[in-house]
Order: C-alpha cells, then sequence, then structure tokens
C-alpha cells in the first residue's frame, strides 16, 4: 500500500512536469463520467482530518476503512488521469492535448499532494496504519474491488 501511494504522488508530479512541455487540449472536452463521481466521493480532507483526530486509537479494519475511503476520494481523478493518458496512447498526435488536461485535473484537486502526504505520516505514524500501509496485496485487492484504474 505505501508503493502504491508513493507511486500515486510519484506519478501526478511527472505528469504535472511533463505536462508544462506539451500544448493545450481543446477546452470543449470534458470527463462527464468521472466528474459525477466526484460528488459521490468522500472528502480527502474530511478523511484526512478525522485520521488526525481518531486514527491513533483506530483498528486495523478501521484504517482499512479510512483507506477505502481515501481511494474512494481520488478515485475521480484517477479516472480523469488514465483517460487523458489513453487518449495520448491511441493518438500520439493528441500528445500536446494533455497539458490543458492536465491543468484541469490538478485545478480540480488542489491539495492532493499535501493531503495524500498528511495521511501517510498519519498512517505510518501508527501501528495499525502502518499494517495497512505495508499490506500491499490487501491495498491491490482493494483497488480492483473499487474499479481504481492503474495508472502505467
Amino acid at each position: 500500500m505505501k508503493k502504491f501511494l508513493i507511486g500515486i504522488i510519484a506519478l501526478v508530479l511527472c505528469l504535472g512536469m511533463n505536462s508544462c512541455k506539451k500544448e493545450g487540449a481543446p477546452e470543449g472536452e470534458k470527463q462527464d463520467a468521472a466528474t459525477e463521481k466526484v460528488a459521490e466521493a468522500p472528502s480527502l480532507a474530511d478523511v484526512v482530518a478525522k485520521a488526525k483526530a481518531e486514527g491513533a486509537n483506530w483498528s486495523v479494519d478501521e484504517w482499512k476503512e479510512a483507506f477505502k475511503s481515501v481511494t474512494l476520494a481520488i478515485k475521480p481523478m484517477m479516472v480523469e488521469m488514465n483517460e487523458a493518458t489513453k487518449k495520448v496512447e491511441a493518438d500520439p498526435s493528441k500528445a500536446g492535448d494533455l497539458m490543458k488536461e492536465l491543468e484541469a485535473i490538478q485545478a480540480k484537486y488542489p491539495d492532493f499532494e499535501k493531503l495524500m502526504d498528511e495521511f501517510t505520516a498519519i498512517a505510518e505514524g501508527c501501528e495499525n496504519g502502518k499494517a495497512v500501509v505495508d499490506d500491499e496485496e490487501w491495498g491491490t485487492k482493494m483497488m480492483e474491488e473499487l474499479g481504481v484504474p492503474k495508472l502505467e
């Protein structure tokens, strides 16, 4: 799970850095399915605040629920990023369009990196949270169960 969280953060940073070298995307393109799911997803800030306040007393199962909530909170962003990269993979000539899409995605989730770093630090600071972070097999199964796309 720890590698997964670090991987997501690294991927977002890499995409953000690489997007600066690309041209913009048409403004008319939208991610309707992902946008609809944003309203249903739990707030990442709320999950982090709850973990900060109560996380030291959580059991492993409570930490797993918190990680599921975090994953649901970031799922819309992951779906949007996956769709954007698939467009470029399918048609490399659209690589220039990736910049505006990634900028739009980053604008929707401005505190993502800070909140993910904070949540990971809180989890690693607790014995039960660290056990969940280190359980990569559970993390992979949970991602598949929730339908979160793997970014490659």
